[in-house]
């Protein structure tokens, strides 16, 4: 059994070539769960330009922050059976032919002192799960362009 998620910090869906390639990537390889960060447009829009041609609807986004949601999840009808939204990360549970999957999508936090909580509240997460994301932390200097040091 394939299930299939997909993540990308897309920073803007209003470029129509952003809107063009996930619409594409979407059709190519139809995943049953997609998480999307920093969409940069509402919904209803997205909705309209993307989402309806590809038969997926909004299950959870991430809370507001300075007026725009950084974190969206989307789906195929009917597979997500609960989720669990925080300011970091949406924690879903799919349903697919009579077996559970739980998938987290994460945008973490830019600030070192933030992101700490990340980690401590996916550490209560004890079951299998597949984990996708932005986790905005880096190994090194070099890993890093642009911000302070």
């Amino acid at each position: 059994m394939k299930v299939s998620s997909f993540f990308w910090n897309v920073r803007g869906l209003r470029n129509h070539k952003s809107a063009e390639m996930l619409i594409s990537l979407l059709k190519l390889h139809k995943p049953l769960l997609v998480f999307l960060v920093e969409p940069m447009m509402s919904y209803t829009n997205a909705f309209n330009v993307i989402f309806k041609f590809v038969n997926m609807h909004l299950v959870a986004t991430s809370p507001i922050v300075n007026k725009v949601l950084k974190l969206w999840c989307l789906s195929v009808p009917n597979i997500v059976q609960n989720f669990l939204i925080n300011d970091q990360f949406i924690f879903v549970t799919c349903l697919l032919h009579d077996k559970c999957f739980s998938f987290v999508g994460v945008y973490g936090a830019n600030t070192y002192l933030v992101r700490q909580f990340l980690w401590k509240d996916l550490s209560f997460f004890t079951w299998s799960w597949c984990i996708l994301g932005d986790f905005n932390d880096v190994l090194s200097a070099d890993d890093c362009k642009g911000g302070g040091s």
